[in-house]
């Protein structure tokens, strides 16, 4: 059975059961994530796959997305602390972008796609956003490393 992180994450087999079907749109449509808070809080600490995983997962935390968790929407907000929480007690130092395919695809018990919905009403599963956004730190990290704004 798969698992999910809501966000966190964390974050749906919606879709095979009628619902929207997911808009092709790029993480690029929310504010980037090296001008956000969690990443400025990111840089001063030090740095680890599960650090990186906390920082895409606060990011999340203050962008104008819908979580759609078994077909009921919530505010990222309130799904954050679970998310945080479900990171926490099950990351076992995998990188990122694997445990995120493996974690935030589908529900717990519904096993059903887990969706991020858009302020235009658009949808796509978290996981792919999830990823998208931990390969734009990635990107932010080389560009401090290298000197280069």
């Amino acid at each position: 059975m798969k698992k999910f992180w809501v966000g966190g994450v964390l974050f749906f087999s919606f879709v095979l059961a009628g619902g929207p079907v997911p808009a092709v749109l790029a993480a690029e449509d929310l504010p980037p994530l090296e001008t956000s808070q969690a990443y400025q809080d990111f840089l001063k600490k030090p740095s680890s796959d599960l650090s990186k995983m906390i920082c895409v997962l606060n990011y999340f935390r203050t962008t104008p997305l819908i979580v759609q968790y078994d077909g009921i929407d919530y505010t990222v907000q309130f799904a954050y602390p679970y998310g945080l929480v479900y990171l926490m007690t099950n990351y076992r130092n995998e990188r990122p972008e694997e445990w995120a395919k493996k974690h935030c695809y589908r529900s717990l018990f519904g096993n059903n796609i887990i969706f991020f919905k858009f302020e235009d009403g658009s949808y796509r599963p978290a996981r792919d956003v999830i990823i998208e956004k931990f390969h734009e730190l990635e990107e932010a990290l080389k560009k401090q490393a290298s000197g280069t704004f």
